[in-house]
Order: structure tokens, then C-alpha cells, then sequence
């Protein structure tokens, strides 16, 4: 009787169990170790997480009331031993690394008015000691439109979720806050800088519309000083009444709504500056009375987009030094 012999391994199906193999532990090496992968969605339970995170120190008793919060808005200084601007570079990834360990989230903890679920809102901040004070903007801090009842919170990049228990100062006329939070171990402050000048590159580590650590590279474009605050915002202010005009540093830096109140970094790991607006330069509709009927339908391409940033030179008037 014949026997077939064994047929040897065929070297298409081995290729096809290597690539197998490779998809199945391809994302266990996709990055260096420590380096966070983000889940997107809105399915992906993170935020439930963190909501219920919020949940338990509220329950606790340990997030400050907006009514408490708003009642120290009026604060216009604080004093603190901020840690002394570094001279020493950083490799990229150790830039990126400080970054994202200083990067605080501040925001909102609320009910609204529409439904009965719990929200969470968060911006940008970045730690400026180790014990807990946060840099952020002043517009960050007021309730959200629709709040009924809320708490003001701040969390990190790897989602814990910390109580806001104090407001230390605010200045709204140039967009800069000072908050503090109660961390379970020391923060990763950035020093502030203010030897920063135009054609200095400079990143940012936010959370541009919800997407969650975006590291972006530009550099220094400009200072300018300008209003902060709208006319509709000073209308009301009595006669006399001067309106301050921070210098704000223009970068080449990418952001987007969310990015608000997180830092603009260094070569050398300084905070200097923090992200406050974008202000976008629109094509102007087709000119003359025969035109009109075109304009009404005119959808305009943008020119340029200028991406703001108030400097720490702001934010240090805020601070006075521990006597």
C-alpha cells in the first residue's frame, strides 16, 4: 500500500500565520512604554469613569460649590514659591513628558437645566507647584449657560480626577487664573519664563475638541497688546475705568476650543504662556449692489488663522512671593 508522504509545511500558510501573529501583538509595540493611547467615542467609558470619579468627591464633600467658587473671583492676587525658570534643554521626548505631566484639566462638574444627567466640561491648565496651584484663563472659571447646580474640577492626563478647593486669584481683564487642587501625590509644575522671543519654537499639549493629547510644534510669531475683554464686557464699567491690555504671544502652534488654559512650553520645559483664543481672518464677500444676491449664498475660505496665547508674564502679576 502506498502511503502519501507528509506535505511539507506550505510557505504560504506560514507567511499567512506571521502576519496573523503580527496584527495580534503589533499594538502591544505601537509606542514607547508610558506613552498613553487614547480611546475615542463617545462609547468608550472614559468619561463615565471620570464621572463617577467626580461623583464620589462630590459625595465626599470635596469640590467647591460655583457659588463658593464665584465668591472668590474678585481675588486679584495670590502669593506662592513658584519653582525657578529652567536654562537646561530638554530632549523632545522629555519636553513632551513634562508636558503632559503638568497638563491639568479644569472645568465643571454640573447639572443642567435640560436634562437630569450629570455633565463634565473640561479645558486646559498646567501646574505651577507641586503642592497643587494651576495656572488656567479666567475664562475657563464662570458656570456654563443652563447650570443649575455645579462644582468646580480639575483632573490629569491620566484621568484622575482631583478636587478644585480654592480659587486663588483672577484677573478677567487679561485672562489668567490661578485655582488650587488637592492631588493625591506632588503635581509636575512648569516653571514660568518670560526670555521668549519671536522664531523661538514653542509646543502645546491640550485637548483640541475633544481630542485627547495633542502635542503640537510651531514657533513664535509675534507680541501684540490688546483687549482681552469685548466692548459688550465694558460697557458697563464706570467712566475712567481703564481696561487692561495683556501682551499676548502669537504662535504658529495648532488648537481649537477645549485647548483653552493649557501651556505654551519651551525649549526648556518653561511655561511661557497659556492658550486663550483663535482668531480666524475670513475672505470677504464679493464687493458692489450686484453682488448682493451672490454674498447672500457666500460661504468664505479662511486666510489665516491667528492662534493667541496670553504670556506668564500675566499670569506672574497674579503672584506674590512668599514673605
Amino acid at each position: 500500500m502506498l502511503i502519501a508522504p507528509k506535505r511539507p509545511f506550505d510557505t504560504i500558510e506560514a507567511m499567512r500565520a506571521l502576519f496573523l501573529l503580527f496584527l495580534a501583538t503589533s499594538g502591544l509595540f505601537a509606542q514607547s512604554p508610558d506613552v498613553p493611547v487614547y480611546a475615542e467615542g463617545r462609547g468608550n467609558g472614559v468619561m463615565a469613569g471620570l464621572l463617577k470619579k467626580a461623583e464620589a468627591l462630590k459625595a465626599a464633600g470635596k469640590l467647591l460649590p460655583m457659588k463658593d467658587a464665584e465668591a472668590q473671583f474678585g481675588r486679584p492676587s495670590c502669593e506662592l514659591t513658584l519653582p525657578p525658570a529652567s536654562t537646561m534643554p530638554l530632549s523632545a521626548r522629555d519636553r513632551w513628558k513634562r508636558s503632559r505631566q503638568a497638563h491639568i484639566r479644569v472645568g465643571h462638574f454640573y447639572l443642567c437645566t435640560k436634562c437630569d444627567k450629570w455633565h463634565l466640561d473640561l479645558s486646559g491648565g498646567y501646574a505651577i507647584t507641586a503642592d497643587g496651584a494651576v495656572g488656567t484663563c479666567a475664562h475657563v472659571l464662570p458656570a456654563p449657560e443652563g447650570m443649575r447646580e455645579g462644582y468646580l474640577v480639575a483632573a490629569t492626563d491620566d484621568d484622575e480626577v482631583l478636587p478644585v478647593t480654592e480659587v486663588l486669584a483672577v484677573s478677567s481683564g487679561t485672562d489668567c487664573a490661578i485655582i488650587r487642587v488637592k492631588p493625591e501625590k506632588p503635581l509636575t509644575p512648569l516653571p514660568l519664563g518670560t526670555d521668549v522671543t519671536p522664531g523661538d519654537e514653542v509646543w502645546c499639549f491640550s485637548d483640541p475638541s475633544g481630542k485627547r493629547g495633542y502635542y503640537s510644534e510651531g514657533i513664535v510669531s509675534r507680541f501684540v497688546t490688546r483687549p482681552f475683554l469685548r466692548k459688550k464686557e465694558t460697557k458697563d464699567l464706570p467712566e475712567g475705568t481703564v481696561v487692561p491690555k495683556p501682551v499676548w504671544l502669537e504662535t504658529t502652534l495648532d488648537w481649537a476650543p477645549g485647548s483653552s488654559g493649557s501651556a505654551i512650553v519651551d525649549a526648556h520645559g518653561n511655561c511661557v504662556g497659556h492658550v486663550s483664543e483663535i482668531q480666524p481672518v475670513l475672505e470677504d464677500p464679493p464687493p458692489g449692489a450686484a453682488a448682493k444676491k451672490r454674498a447672500a449664498a457666500f460661504t468664505p475660505g479662511t486666510y489665516i488663522v491667528f492662534h493667541q496665547a496670553i504670556t506668564a508674564g500675566e499670569l506672574l502679576k497674579l503672584i506674590r512671593p512668599k514673605r
